[in-house]
């Protein structure tokens, strides 16, 4: 069977799976096939006849294009790889791995360019949730070191603490004096106490809570659980509860691990609210979980109605140590713990937040027909 070159060469660009883009020689489109159209989401008629321009992000300086086609024209070079990123109609942003070539005539002279570019989101999300484990990994590395050097001093100065504070009435003296040094002696307590919850926040890190125990079990216990823990400190800041749940839905999890999780968000949904209440809000204090069922998986939310998180944070708070919230309130390690258990049960974890209204995790949960 003879094969046509032509045909063969044009079902290749139409069909295949990369972005393809031909122009002239000023740089006007001449032709974008069938993959750039749905990377973009341009199609045809809406690119042929502009440039390259139209997908420009912004996110380049005019140098970078300047060194870019200067490149591509010198002779000794003769193209141009790298990383950019480029800008879809929708206004989302795609990185792709961009190669400008000079298309030439029979007789070498350069006739137009053809760029191939392979979209790489998944491979630099890949490469974020990798970066994000491995700075787990250095947390808990970290936390085993420091644990026992910290820990052991610390106690030494919290019970010497205490048992001044305990004598200073025996010692007598002024009554103002001794008060103040009470009050010091108090503050010292409750600053080690804090340090020890911070070394026990890294433990948990660097630590599993025990084996890990995958089983089938109903969702709407473990919540019940964690509520019947956390209820009443919730009614005294004043935080209304309100459950929304599908009856009857069982998931397949590590309902230990289940529970810390629950607990950390619902912990943070609390913090939130506070900093709504300091900000001046005087109603709306209300957390929602939900509970329903998704195709194969069942959907665990956590909804508050607090101040919200800014978008441009929204990236950064699954990091160890980043935090929201108000100095003394956190140590930023609460949502890099649910990441890291969400990961052990093999769930997924998504977050939604408008700032000053509220902030929604959602847990993906496997449903028992679902389990390989």
């Amino acid at each position: 069977m003879r094969i046509d070159p032509q045909n063969a060469f044009f079902r290749c660009v139409e069909d295949s799976s990369e972005a393809i883009m031909i122009s002239d020689r000023s740089g006007t489109l001449l032709y974008v096939n069938p993959a750039w159209q749905r990377i973009y989401g341009f199609s045809a008629n809406e690119a042929i006849g502009k440039t390259p321009g139209l997908l420009h992000s912004g996110l380049h300086s005019k140098l970078f294009y300047d060194k870019m086609w200067e490149q591509i024209r010198d002779p000794k070079v003769g193209h141009w790889k790298g990383e950019l990123i480029n800008r879809c109609k929708d206004g989302s942003l795609v990185p792709v791995l961009l190669t400008i070539t000079p298309v030439r005539s029979t007789h070498g002279e350069i006739t137009g360019y053809m760029g191939v570019a392979v979209d790489v989101r998944f491979r630099k999300d890949l490469e974020a949730k990798v970066a994000h484990q491995d700075r787990l990994a250095s947390v808990g590395l970290l936390a085993s070191g420091i644990a026992h050097e910290i820990g052991t001093p610390l106690g030494v100065i919290r019970g010497r603490a205490e048992i001044i504070a305990g004598n200073l009435d025996a010692a007598g003296g002024d009554p103002a004096t001794i008060a103040r040094i009470q009050k010091s002696l108090e503050v010292i307590v409750g600053q080690a106490d804090r340090i020890s919850r911070l070394i026990q926040s890294l433990l948990g890190m660097s630590r599993s809570f025990g084996e890990l125990q995958l089983r089938t079990f109903e969702a709407k216990q473990v919540i019940d659980e964690v509520l019947a823990l956390v209820g009443q400190n919730l009614r005294t800041d004043r935080v209304s509860i309100h459950l929304d749940i599908e009856p009857g839905l069982e998931v397949i999890a590590d309902s230990s691990r289940l529970q810390q999780i629950i607990l950390n968000l619902l912990t943070n949904s609390t913090h939130a609210i506070r900093k709504a209440m300091r900000l001046g809000r005087t109603s709306g204090h209300e957390v929602t979980i939900r509970l329903k069922s998704y195709g194969d998986r069942v959907l665990l939310s956590v909804t508050d109605s607090g101040c919200g998180i800014p978008e441009q944070m929204l990236n950064e708070i699954f990091k160890p140590f980043f935090t929201t919230k108000d100095v003394g309130e956190g140590t930023g390690l609460g949502l890099s713990i649910v990441t890291q258990l969400v990961k052990e049960i093999d769930a997924e974890i998504e977050v939604r937040s408008t700032e000053g209204v509220g902030t929604t995790f959602t847990i993906a949960l496997r449903k028992p027909q679902a389990q390989a």
